[in-house]
């Protein structure tokens, strides 16, 4: 597909989003109900469906792995490196370190996969959806509960047990995990159309809802302090870390669906959930709203530039 066929669709609706919540077309209760029922619902069952119809032996490709976690790895190494060097509140360095890494592989990695390679992607861009948001409420709580700062009476020091049930409960709880679980562990079961038809219906509104959430989401939202970080999470999230996929693919010969997913995957902005987990654990929240807004706009420049390499 050309650039014109994967650019304007995707900003359009995200302009259109903007633009409804701008005007007051699309009020705050819309916007999080369209937004609760595109996570809680779309974004499940298109996980569930697309895992259920995918070749399991794609899945043990052990290049899908390597292409996505050792971005991450250097992503998280430089961008810690960053945060001492900017002197950041302690507050702020889990928000640039998360922020960096897990981008709206949902969101915006499902319609945008769609676009650039058809639907019959989308069991690896959920694969690796999951992937992202396993680490990001693993490691990424992990980071966020060491550096914030406990409540009046709060010990200090936490205790480690505790931290890791935090993390398995907050797991538990995230539909797409249990998508994954479902998807996989049901494969060989064929749904009967009583069932897939409706779950097809759902997947196909979840691409464009999720974009027209996005806009809506971003539209208000300030950036104005801490420009500095922000330019650090911008740079590293939209050009380091899909240069960093583009060269293992290279050196390692890729040019395949699991390459192409992998770098559209890291390529993505920064997502909204980092702003969620920020206000969770009273970390800077307006740093994290502020990097979901300037690198949603920015996206528009780097995804030309990513899809020169898909």
């Amino acid at each position: 597909m050309s650039f014109i066929g994967v650019v304007v669709p995707i900003f359009g609706l995200m302009l259109i989003g903007w633009l409804l919540k701008a005007t007051g077309i699309f009020p705050e209760w819309l916007v999080k109900l369209v937004n609760d029922y595109v996570y809680y619902i779309g974004i499940t069952v298109i996980t569930f469906l697309s895992l259920h119809d995918t070749d399991k032996r794609l899945l043990l490709d052990p290049s899908i792995y390597l292409l996505n976690l050792l971005p991450i790895i250097l992503i998280v190494v430089l961008a810690l490196a960053a945060a001492h060097l900017l002197k950041l509140d302690r507050l702020a360095i889990p928000v640039l370190i998360t922020c960096a890494f897990f981008g709206n592989t949902g969101y915006i990695g499902f319609p945008l996969n769609a676009s650039v390679q058809g639907t019959d992607s989308l069991g690896l861009t959920a694969f690796i959806s999951t992937f992202y948001t396993i680490i990001v409420f693993t490691f990424g709580v992990y980071l966020f509960r060491y550096y914030s700062r406990p409540e009046p009476g709060e010990q200090e020091h936490r205790d480690a047990g505790n931290d890791l049930k935090t993390m398995i409960t907050g797991l538990l709880k995230l539909p797409i995990v249990w998508a994954t679980i479902l998807g996989l562990a049901l494969s060989p079961v064929v749904l009967p159309d009583l069932l897939r038809i409706p779950m097809e219906w759902i997947s196909a509104s979840t691409s464009p809802l999720a974009l027209l959430a996005t806009g809506a989401m971003i539209s208000g939202s300030g950036f104005r302090e801490n420009l500095k970080a922000l330019g650090v999470i911008s740079i590293l999230k939209l050009a380091v870390m899909p240069a960093i996929v583009i060269v293992m693919g290279a050196v390692m010969g890729m040019s395949g669906t699991v390459y192409r997913t992998s770098l559209l995957e890291a390529a993505t902005p920064v997502g909204v959930t980092n702003a969620v987990i920020a206000e969770q654990y009273r970390a800077d929240k307006t740093l994290a709203s502020g990097a979901v807004v300037i690198s949603t706009v920015l996206f528009l420049g780097s995804l030309i530039v990513v899809l020169l390499f898909v």
